[in-house]
């Protein structure tokens, strides 16, 4: 039943892309997504700000002049849901994974700043 719900998550999200072709996704919507085995998680912030704090399975690339080379690693195959602080360099690297045949890219709406802003309001609600 979890992944027929997942399924269906996925499918309806196709319609809602951003610029570079990816599929935009809320922080309840990538909290769901990244419960699956098969998705890599990408932080494309720095070195330092992802060691102070990041969604947890996340592996860091840095977006920088060889972005391109790093996702070499990465399996073409596989969905690959990206982020980063606001969601303007996690905006570009879906591009470069697009370019770079990538099938199926989610990237985080408004990055881990609104991500962050929702899990304080669910805070606050249940606080109340």
């Amino acid at each position: 039943m979890r992944y027929l719900v997942i399924f269906f998550l996925l499918s309806s999200l196709m319609s809602c892309e951003s610029k570079s072709g990816a599929s935009l996704l809320t922080s309840q919507e990538m909290k769901e997504l990244i419960t699956l085995d098969s998705v890599q998680l990408i932080d494309v912030r720095s070195l330092e700000a992802f060691r102070e704090g990041h969604l947890e399975g996340a592996q860091n690339l840095v977006y920088d002049n060889e972005f391109i080379q790093k996702i070499k690693n990465l399996d073409k195959n596989k969905p690959v849901a990206v982020y980063c602080r606001t969601g303007r360099r996690s905006e570009e690297c879906s591009k470069i994974l697009e370019k770079a045949g990538f099938k199926k890219i989610y990237q985080l709406k408004g990055g881990l700043s609104q991500w962050e802003f929702e899990d304080e309001l669910v805070k606050d609600t249940l606080n109340q």
